[in-house]
């Protein structure tokens, strides 16, 4: 299991020309999401990986990065760890505008999303 997917793809017969179209489609199916969560279960088990290890490793890279004045080496630790805590994923907000009158979308688009989230606040407060 290389994590490859159009190499996974042209092993399992596609075209050069479609194997990254057809590996990108593929991994959107269930079936196939969960194979591969099964698959690499199995192979961090066999390995003795878990969790724990591999947050205790990068740690580890952190403070040597630090230790060596490597600011790069230091980000990419934290990023690595804010991925695997999911602290990267977008966070989706559903908001209904209520107000009387027309709404200007035009307006809302151009807000932070500091200014957007003190409005859905007071929105909240009211």
């Amino acid at each position: 299991m290389d994590g490859n997917g159009a190499q996974a793809a042209l092993r399992a017969g596609y075209g050069p020309s479609g194997a990254k179209v057809a590996a990108c489609r593929l991994l959107t199916r269930p079936n196939v999401m969960e194979a591969l969560s099964i698959g690499r279960s199995a192979y961090a088990e066999k390995l003795a990986i878990t969790r724990a290890d591999i947050v205790s490793k990068l740690l580890e890279a952190y403070e040597i990065a630090k230790q060596m004045g490597l600011p790069l080496g230091m980000v990419r630790a934290a990023s690595e760890l804010a991925r695997l805590f999911g602290y990267l994923a977008p966070t989706k907000v559903d908001v209904n505008v209520r107000a009387a009158g027309q709404v200007d979308l035009n307006h809302l688009n151009r807000l932070s999303d500091a200014e957007l989230l003190a409005i859905i606040e007071s929105g909240r407060a009211a």
